[in-house]
């Protein structure tokens, strides 16, 4: 009796269907975007900044020589990711269906269900690798017996606001006006094009708070009080502040798989700038592994049967992998603001 299970092309044909619509409206991937480059280790290239003023010349005089901008080049290790599941014999004989004899076992689904299974995992590690940092400048990753195997640091901007959960004296929106200030001397800017991201117990805060010499003191059109983020935006635009957007998913940890983990904690606030010539912050970037067939770059996914190797053990498998070399990468750590409340 034959198996029938999709090619290790097909699942990576599925795949580039599905990743859309797992990471569609999420802000952690239109952050960083997920790119693949040929190469072995993360590199980018970053510009110095614009220094100096016009050399004064004189009637007659010569001009004064600029020296051109220099570049920074910056190198991170990849991280080595991966996760498998097996479709064991009892679950393959059981797959048969009762009465028959001759037909192929179809494991269609099955696999499929398991290339879900496993792109979520995948793309959980990376939110999580992704808001960690943003979070805490740094992201360290441990095996099971507790080595760090991955991890990288950020020089990110930081700021301590007041305690947003003492809703009688937290001043948030002077947070955000010192917050604004810390654009200067970078080609960023803090103000209402700005996105500030908070989980929504975070955002809560803001809703009943009763500071009236800070937000609560705000009125709206007619003298209305604000009862939404809308409406706290509005007034935060109308400041020309950062505009709040709500960042409240979670993830379940193998260890305690039905309490949910927020990817962005309460109490954190992470302010994005706006880049003055639109380029992203940074994306998420795969490299170059061997475990594709041509050992280029991005993530594998594949589907392997034990009864097709050359020493058919007993008893049979099929294997789904899933994986990915690289890792995140920060190209403005600046224009990124940990804001503590």
């Amino acid at each position: 009796m034959s198996i029938l299970f999709p090619t290790s092309a097909r699942l990576k044909e599925v795949e580039k269907q599905k990743l859309p619509l797992l990471t569609q409206d999420d802000a952690a991937f239109e952050l960083f975007p997920m790119v693949s480059e040929d190469t072995i280790d993360l590199l980018w290239e970053q510009e110095d900044n614009y220094v100096g003023l016009q050399n004064v010349r004189g009637l007659n005089g010569q001009p004064g020589k600029v020296k051109p901008i220099g570049y920074k080049r910056f190198k991170a290790e990849p991280g080595f990711y991966g996760d498998y599941s097996d479709l064991e014999e009892k679950e393959i004989t059981e797959r048969r269906k009762l009465g028959t004899f001759g037909e192929t076992i179809d494991l269609n689904d099955v696999i499929m269900k398991r290339q879900d299974q496993l792109l979520a995992r995948r793309l959980d590690r990376i939110r999580w690798t992704i808001w960690t940092l943003l979070t805490t400048g740094t992201f360290s990753v441990s095996n099971e017996s507790g080595g760090i195997v991955h991890t990288d640091t950020y020089p990110l901007q930081t700021s301590s606001g007041s305690d947003w959960s003492t809703v009688a004296t937290a001043t948030p929106l002077a947070d955000f006006r010192a917050i604004k200030l810390l654009a200067r001397g970078y080609s960023v800017k803090f103000d209402q094009t700005a996105n500030a991201y908070m989980s929504l117990g975070t955002a809560n805060y803001l809703l009943n708070n009763t500071n009236a010499s800070d937000l609560h003191g705000k009125r709206m059109d007619v003298g209305a009080t604000f009862n939404s983020i809308v409406d706290i935006n509005k007034v935060l635009a109308a400041q020309d502040l950062p505009q709040i957007a709500i960042y409240d998913e979670t993830y379940f940890a193998d260890s305690a798989p039905t309490t949910p983990v927020l990817f962005l904690p309460v109490d954190k606030v992470v302010v994005i700038g706006k880049r003055k010539n639109g380029a992203p912050i940074g994306d998420v970037c795969a490299v170059r592994n061997a475990n594709n067939p041509d050992a280029g770059p991005g993530p594998y996914s594949k589907v392997t049967d034990s009864a097709s190797a050359s020493m058919d053990p007993v008893p049979r498998k099929v294997r789904l992998d899933d994986g990915w070399n690289g890792g995140l990468r920060i190209y403005y750590p600046s224009a990124c603001i940990v804001m503590s409340v």
